[in-house]
């Protein structure tokens, strides 16, 4: 397995929707330019931030032939297949497949709790069902269980999977993932989904971050990775205070979840900058409100994203 592939910055993208809740086709391309011009090393494709389990299966494959035909093999793409059931989630893989997709990921199938046998059998069968590249989304909040490391590191080891995000916010689990490969001589991409830890993320083991804001910021997300890796401090530190300006567009709501607040904040920002069309969210997220929306053009120009 080539340890370089995964490394760096990749995006989590947003999936822009019409007013009609479908793929905006045309912003969801302009989108990923903007990532790629922005130097970002990879697209993680409907995600937690693409709202895929609001988006019927036809939806989502749109999102994900959309972002492989539109990367054209610049940066390696991620397509996240994860369903209710294993078999759902294969049905998925399957016709993902032929997208052209780099690697799929899944979480555990939500809804119902399982077991770390029955995980450790639902990544095999995905692994042996599919034959792509498999990684673990581990996201405990949204899907009721978490995988353990020592599940993780037991599939790594016999090759059910190459990689993990984990979006679960403990760093002990990254913490032990790395004494886990280290000890059993196991080669496995650890990815972390944050915001905040971009500049330090490498210093912790992690090959990489997938943060959701850098829909928003790619070239401060890209800059502050690389200042982490190559140990500079100081522009560590610029980057670090430029994300948590960026982070306020994620709480502008007054209301709703955090999770609206999150998706609507980015993509009222990215219609403001003409990146995307709309900013529509699946129901019954909701959109910021016309005041909500004031403080961005501010936020923008603090960023440098607009005049």
């Amino acid at each position: 397995m080539d340890m370089d592939k995964y490394r760096g910055v990749m995006v989590p993208i947003l999936t822009p929707l019409t007013p009609d809740m479908e793929v905006d086709v045309k912003s969801l391309r302009r989108l990923v330019d903007y990532l790629l011009e922005n130097g970002v090393h990879g697209i993680w494709a409907s995600g937690t931030t693409s709202e895929f389990p609001a988006l019927p299966d036809r939806e989502r494959m749109v999102s994900m032939d959309t972002v492989v035909s539109e990367v054209a093999g610049r940066v390696p793409v991620i397509g996240n297949v994860s369903h209710a059931s294993t078999q759902l989630a294969v049905d998925l893989a399957l016709e993902a497949r032929e997208s052209g997709l780099d690697a799929i990921a899944a979480t555990p199938p939500y809804y119902y709790s399982h077991t770390p046998d029955e995980m450790a059998a639902h990544f095999r069968h995905i692994r042996d069902a599919v034959g792509l590249p498999l990684w673990v989304y581990n996201i405990p909040q949204m899907v009721k269980t978490a995988v353990s490391p020592v599940t993780v590191v037991e599939l790594a080891a016999e090759g059910a999977v190459e990689g993990i995000k984990d979006s679960s916010g403990a760093g002990e689990l990254l913490a032990e993932l790395n004494i886990r490969c280290e000890q059993g001589d196991v080669r496995l991409y650890r990815m972390l989904g944050t915001t905040l830890r971009i500049t330090t993320a490498a210093k912790l083991g992690a090959h990489g971050v997938i943060p959701g804001i850098s829909n928003l910021v790619p070239g401060w997300s890209v800059r502050g990775w690389d200042a982490g890796v190559a140990g500079d401090e100081e522009t560590a530190r610029e980057c670090d205070a430029k994300l948590m300006v960026a982070d306020k567009v994620q709480k502008l709501a007054k209301g709703g979840s955090a999770q609206a607040a999150i998706y609507s904040g980015l993509k009222a920002a990215l219609k403001e900058m003409g990146v995307i069309d709309h900013d529509t969210v699946t129901r019954p997220l909701r959109p910021l409100s016309e005041a909500e929306k004031m403080p961005i053009p501010g936020l923008l120009r603090e960023l440098g994203l607009m005049g």
